[in-house]
């Protein structure tokens, strides 16, 4: 039994034991199959595509802020090097000694990586001079190393010494909104329109989409009352729809973007955004029909044919997406983002030889080669190649996909007899990742798990209890292995404690309350605990089946087939289609309990789900090949 599974993109989720109770038991290899990461990974930025103001060539995804990062560090230093070694050079004519050594020592600290050093003294040095070559310096590094507090703080000297100058205003208003001073924002976006200088109202808008919900409405509020000031800016009009769409208002953002477009029909980002909304408000011919004619009539708009393609994939036309994305390669050579795009298509669209060649272009090419080894590897792995497959997993050295290429090669060198080597590096990766470290804890467990190794996956759990007391995660994991090993009291001791910190926590609840169920006649509690988690969570399935289930030992057979019934509407599993059988066969109506098991047994293709259902027919003697 497998307790965790990669979810997702990137994220290792609970995988709860039979789902049981948060989703039905994911068997061990059951990631392979190809399509599901593939798509998810084109569609990933579909919907922040058509406000994307740098336009990029949004390709796949970002990497994840909790994934190991290769290179960063050069980056920052380059970024430092470029901005300190400005060909505007600071003229060190008429400062003081004091400023003259601080910015001497600033760069040299550059020079030695010390950065920290590098902006506190160009920092200290504009407020001290007001210089406006120093100034401009200060911003660069701070900018370089993404230090927002200090473009705040340099932006507002500059400011004092050039009040009108557009730069400034411009970094000064989204520095104030970093820290949600929206209204000061706004004013230097204002200011910056009046005096005709290039506003970024749309920028603004964009990263507004990182503040909370609250502020998000504060923001659009502040946009709606610029606008009536405003009302024929252009620019304006596009940001007021940006930030409706942003704040779930599709409709409002169609009529302003409509109304836009009513008076600047070839205004693109307009159009790309409308594109969008038609798909967001699932009116999804007509989307497709507005893409495809705009996308014509625009083709140098990189971002509007990539929103065109992915809305196909979407819409399940995936030969169309492949052609789109096929031209837009053509046209757009250097956006390499393109060819991923174009290979995990393929890939959904099983045409698996077209995407190898264009992930191994990729790898020539040294792009995206992350995602191009990870998809190779998965390919091997379909065509049953381990070698080649770890190989290629083991490549991977950051972004989205490291943890799931490294439990797979983790898995694949313990196949091999490596068991000891891999939990070594497993180890070794828990000290160089700290933050990681709970993860990485669960990923061996997960290996021994699909190794047969019970026993020493329950010692992993309790070892990294003692490092990890807190984490609920690890705890629950535990929890479960507990059950699987007949220890009922201190499965219940861990669920608890998880509640304990958690007491919202519909997955414990339901655990808990199922195994009173099944393995106590603490029914009363176990009712508790399971309306209280149906009441969290009114549509899990697997809240449902326990809620049956429950009624079913109670001998309320009418509430039990109410729940299982409900819960089987919602997801076709053989341990619900066992539950539901067996109390249909409570009640009398063996027929259709009968009917519901033969059609479960014969769509059913992995034999170990059917262990639910298998103990229930032997319970009642009763042989499935005669049902």
């Amino acid at each position: 039994m497998r307790l965790y599974a990669l979810g997702g993109i990137d994220r290792a989720v609970p995988l709860l034991k039979a789902f049981h109770r948060s989703g039905f038991e994911m068997q061990k290899h059951a990631w392979l199959h190809l399509p599901v990461l593939a798509l998810a990974l084109i569609l990933g930025g579909c919907s922040s595509l058509a406000t994307d103001p740098d336009g990029g060539d949004a390709s796949v995804s970002n990497e994840p802020a909790d994934a190991p990062e290769s290179g960063s560090d050069e980056s920052v230093k380059e970024s430092v090097e470029s901005a300190v070694m400005d060909s505007e050079e600071v003229e060190y004519r008429d400062f003081p000694p004091d400023v003259l050594f601080a910015l001497l020592s600033a760069e040299l600290a550059a020079q030695r990586g010390r950065y920290d050093v590098t902006l506190m003294n160009y920092a200290q040095s504009a407020a001290d001079t007001r210089d406006p070559g120093v100034i401009r310096r200060a911003m660069q590094i701070a900018q370089a190393l993404d230090a927002t507090n200090a473009q705040r703080q340099i932006a507002g000297v500059w400011l004092k010494v050039e009040p009108n100058h557009p730069q400034a205003l411009r970094i000064a208003a989204l520095a104030e909104l970093r820290e949600s001073n929206l209204e000061q924002a706004l004013a230097y976006m204002e200011t910056l329109h009046e005096q005709g200088g290039d506003t970024q109202f749309d920028t603004l808008a964009n990263q507004a989409r990182a503040l909370p919900a609250e502020k998000q409405q504060q923001m659009l509020e502040l946009y709606r009352q610029l606008h009536e000031r405003h009302p024929d800016t252009t620019p304006l009009t596009y940001s007021l729809a940006l930030l409706n769409d942003n704040t779930g208002n599709s409709e409002r953002a169609l009529e302003l973007t409509d109304s836009l477009l009513a008076k600047k029909d070839n205004y693109q980002p307009a159009v790309t955004l409308k594109g969008k909304l038609l798909h967001d408000l699932e009116r999804s011919e007509q989307a497709l029909d507005y893409l495809r004619e705009q996308a014509r009539r625009f083709p140098d708009n990189r971002r509007l044919g990539t929103l065109y393609a992915r809305v196909l994939v979407n819409e399940g036309k995936l030969q169309a997406a492949e052609d789109e994305f096929e031209g837009l390669m053509e046209r757009f050579p250097q956006a390499t983002g393109l060819r991923l795009s174009r290979a995990l298509v393929a890939l959904e669209n099983n045409h698996l030889d077209t995407a190898r060649t264009h992930l191994n272009k990729l790898l020539t090419e040294g792009v995206h080669t992350n995602q191009a080894h990870f998809y190779l590897g998965r390919l091997a792995d379909k065509r049953d190649n381990p070698n080649e497959a770890l190989h290629h997993y083991s490549q991977v050295q950051s972004g989205n996909h490291f943890f799931q290429a490294l439990a797979r090669a983790s898995y694949l060198r313990a196949e091999k007899g490596e068991m000891e080597a891999v939990r070594n590096n497993l180890a070794n990766l828990r000290s160089q990742l700290p933050d990681q470290k709970a993860r990485l804890w669960q990923m061996e467990i997960n290996l021994l798990l699909d190794l047969g190794h019970t026993d020493k996956a329950l010692q992993v759990a309790t070892n990294a209890l003692e490092n990890n007391p807190d984490n609920t995660e690890i705890r629950y994991t535990r929890a479960m292995l507990r059950e699987q090993t007949g220890d009922i009291e201190g499965m219940e001791s861990d669920l608890r404690k998880v509640l304990e910190a958690e007491p919202e926590n519909a997955v414990a609840l339901n655990a808990l309350g199922y195994t009173l169920t099944v393995h106590t006649e603490r029914y009363d509690e176990a009712k508790q605990l399971i309306m209280q988690a149906l009441e969290l969570d009114p549509e899990n399935p697997a809240i449902l089946d326990s809620a049956g289930w429950l009624h079913y030992h109670l001998g309320e057979y009418e509430k039990a087939l109410t729940y299982l019934g409900d819960a089987y509407e919602r997801l076709q599993d053989p341990e619900i289609a066992a539950h539901l059988g067996r109390v249909l066969w409570a009640a009398e109506r063996r027929d259709e309990a009968r009917a519901l098991w033969r059609r479960t047994l014969d769509e059913t293709e992995n034999t170990d789900a059917l262990g639910p259902l298998l103990e229930i027919l032997e319970a009642l003697d009763l042989q499935p090949e005669a049902l």
